[in-house]
This record gives C-alpha cells, sequence and structure tokens, in this order.
C-alpha cells in the first residue's frame, strides 16, 4: 500500500454519535492515519461532523469514497443492518477496513465478508473496542498466567440511559435493542477473556417503547465456566466485568482508572487489611492515571489503540487482532441470545438458525 513512514488514509461512512465522539477524536490524535473523506445519508449531520473535525471530503453517497484510490482505509459506522452492503463494496474496491460491531444481522452475511475477504490482501478488522482496555488486557493476562486458578464464572454488565435513540435502534430486526447493541460486547469479552468458545445460552428481555431495553444472558462455555451478561438502554451507566476462579475473584470497572481488583479466596471482602492495600494501590496510580484522564481515561483509549493496531497492521503487514471470525463468534452467540429471548427456551449455540428474522434489503442511498 504504502511506506511505512506514510500516513493511512481513512474514510469514515457513518456519522453518528460513536463516529463523533470516540473514532474521529481517536483517529485526530494519531500521527499514523489521517481522516480525508466522511459520509452519510443526512447532509445536516455529515455537514455539522465534517466541519467540527475540519475534514473537506463529505459526501452523502458512500460509493464515491469506496472508489476514490486516494482512501487507504474505510471504518463501517452504518446501522448493523447495512453492514454487508457497505462492506462488501468496500472489499470489492480493495480497501482496508473496520466493521463495527456486530459484524452482520445473520450467519449468512458474516460468511458473505468472511468469503469475499480471503480474496484480498487487505487488513479487514472488527469494532470490538473493549479488547484494547487497558485493564481488560491486564485481566486476560493474569487469567492466562493462572493467578485465577480455572474458571468458574464470569459476569458482564453495561447499562447506558438513553431517552431518545434514532429509529433503527429501536427494532430488533434493524440492529436496536439492547441485545444486538450492548450484549454483544460482552459475548466477545467471554471468548477474549477464558479463550474458550460458547455452546449455550438462555435469554430474557424487556421491551417498552423499544425492542429489547434490558436483557440477561445466561450461557454455558465450552470449558465448563458459566456466563452472565446484564445489558440495559434505561439505566445508569455501568461497564464491569468479574471473573471467578479457584484462586479468587477479578472485578474490572471499566470507567475507573483503578478498576482492577483482584481478591484471593483467602480475603474476606471486608477486611481492612484489604481495604487499606486497595486505597494504598489507588495513590500509586494516581500520577499515571492524571496523564491518562487528559485524555479521556481509560475507556475513551480504547478506540485509539484499536486505531493504532488497526493503523499498524496495515502500515507494517502485519495480523490483526480482532478478525472477521472473531465478529461471526460473537454474531452467532447474539443470533442464539435473541431465538432464545422470543422462545424463552435454551439454545445451542452451534444449532442457530442462519437467520432468525428476514432483514430488509435497504439501501444506504437515500
Amino acid at each position: 500500500m504504502t511506506a511505512s513512514r506514510e500516513r493511512v488514509r481513512v474514510a469514515l461512512i457513518g456519522c453518528g454519535r460513536v463516529t463523533e465522539q470516540r473514532h474521529l477524536p481517536a483517529l485526530e490524535s494519531l500521527a499514523s492515519a489521517a481522516v480525508v473523506a466522511v459520509a452519510d445519508i443526512d447532509p445536516s449531520r455529515l455537514e455539522r461532523v465534517a466541519s467540527r473535525f475540519q475534514i473537506a471530503r463529505r459526501s452523502t453517497d458512500f460509493r464515491s469514497l469506496v472508489e476514490d484510490p486516494e482512501i487507504d482505509a474505510v471504518a463501517v459506522c452504518v446501522p448493523a443492518q447495512l453492514h454487508v452492503e457497505v462492506a462488501l463494496a468496500c472489499l470489492a474496491a480493495g480497501k482496508h477496513l473496520l466493521i463495527e460491531k456486530p459484524l452482520a444481522l445473520d450467519l449468512d452475511g458474516c460468511d458473505r465478508l468472511i468469503g469475499e475477504a480471503e480474496k484480498y490482501s487487505g487488513k479487514v478488522t472488527v469494532g470490538f473496542n473493549l479488547r484494547w482496555h487497558r485493564l481488560l488486557r491486564e485481566a486476560r493476562a493474569m487469567i492466562r498466567r493462572g493467578d485465577l486458578g480455572q474458571p468458574e464464572l464470569i459476569r458482564t454488565t453495561l447499562t447506558s440511559y438513553h431517552e431518545t435513540i434514532p429509529d433503527w435502534r429501536m427494532r430488533r430486526e434493524q440492529g436496536g435493542g439492547a441485545l444486538n447493541e450492548m450484549a454483544v460486547h460482552g459475548f466477545d469479552l467471554w471468548r477474549f477473556l477464558l479463550g474458550s468458545e460458547v455452546e449455550e445460552v438462555f435469554a430474557a428481555s424487556r421491551s417498552g417503547k423499544w425492542d429489547d431495553e434490558s436483557a440477561t444472558v445466561t450461557a454455558r462455555l465450552a470449558n465448563g465456566a458459566l456466563a452472565t451478561a446484564t445489558v440495559s438502554e434505561r439505566t445508569s451507566l455501568t461497564n464491569e466485568v468479574e471473573i471467578h476462579g479457584q484462586h479468587g475473584r477479578l472485578r474490572i470497572d471499566c470507567y475507573q482508572f483503578d478498576g482492577l481488583e483482584f481478591s484471593p479466596t483467602t480475603n474476606f471482602p471486608g477486611d481492612i487489611r484489604a481495604r487499606v492495600q486497595r486505597f494504598g494501590r489507588t495513590l500509586t496510580q494516581l500520577p499515571s492515571a492524571a496523564l491518562r484522564l487528559r485524555e479521556g481515561g481509560d475507556y475513551v483509549a480504547t478506540y485509539r489503540s484499536e486505531w493504532s493496531h488497526f493503523i499498524d497492521s496495515i502500515r507494517k503487514d502485519t495480523a490483526v487482532e480482532c478478525t472477521l471470525e472473531d465478529g461471526r463468534c460473537a454474531t452467532q452467540i447474539l443470533l442464539a441470545s435473541l431465538e432464545s429471548a422470543s422462545r424463552g427456551q435454551p439454545v445451542k449455540v452451534a444449532r442457530t438458525q442462519r437467520e432468525i428474522a428476514p432483514i430488509a434489503s435497504e439501501s444506504i442511498v437515500s
């Protein structure tokens, strides 16, 4: 593509909240990348976001960017029901590609993307940004070292509050709802942290003004561990992971700089010595935390790290860490969870139907 010293020229398709608040600030901070174009079907949103980040090239038709030889890499940040359409066009044009999660709304779409990607030499990754969270990567290293012993339980909790959301996020079949939008992060983290596949799920969801406003998913992994995901778009901000093993417990709060806590089985939670030790660890981490907080903190940094890894893989021709296969596996767990929530019964992940609901072939072009 380019010599290693050159900047990778990036276009973003879709100018929604995550593009504006996460992806563009992350890219703006990287000397190895240059955002040269953005696209969105909403002209007013397109102009506002492009003007804010001083991006000269802007279009309401994503194809004009995909076909531009001056663009090296594309981020697909459109609603999930349009991921396959846009990503296939990018692959056909030979672009490097970052696709936001979930990869697709059915396994046929995932397989089409994987099959097309195999024909090209470009880099393709899926946007599971939490894989690059500093504390989660530290936790993963601890698990792999055996600090926890055999993992027994893993719990992920991701909640937020939205008074209003885009129309597409109100309907499950369009990629909306807390299962599609939020639980899929937990499904990927189960695999990422424990290195094991999910075999069976049981899900329950509650719908109100829109589908799946809150949901819980329980699962059994191949290594014997049990998993739980709790998600909601109608309550306060939470982003936590907890892993229990035979040697102790790991708790990670993704919104706190000192959010990694290991409690051996010999510790009583209210023990004064344990509390003093935690306070001491917080004090020692304050200087480095202050520097990170100036740049938005550890959660915001996940997007910067995600993009840095992807850009490096392009410039140095190295493998991406989060692959299309990873995206497919998370989608497979998601589809089983949606089916379980609809039927009120456990569902074997390996037997998930390739499509649980018809997906409209809506074009991104208005």
